[in-house]
């Protein structure tokens, strides 16, 4: 991960052990932005792997906006998380 990623990263690591220790820790929604192949399913993924080490893989909330996306990150779409129906052309 390069310097931002891991900020992030860690941000995320810390609310989960925290929240794992039993703090009152308000919910972290954490939106990741920018141009296609700056790492942002690296870092997805690296997150992944450590709510996966902690044990704890179902609480993390894996989405993007295209199909393609979700799918490199093995999660699902935001429309499809939010149960929003597909658009439908009259």
């Amino acid at each position: 991960l390069d310097r931002e990623q891991l900020i992030a990263h860690t941000i995320v690591r810390n609310h989960l052990i925290a929240h794992l220790s039993g703090e009152h820790c308000p919910q972290l929604l954490m939106l990741v932005t920018g141009e296609g192949g700056t790492g942002k399913s690296k870092l997805v993924n690296a997150i992944t792997k450590t709510f996966a080490q902690h044990g704890c893989k179902s609480k993390l909330a894996r989405t993007a906006m295209s199909g393609v996306a979700a799918c490199i990150i093995g999660g699902s779409t935001l429309h499809s998380c939010a149960g929003l129906p597909p658009h439908q052309t009259s």
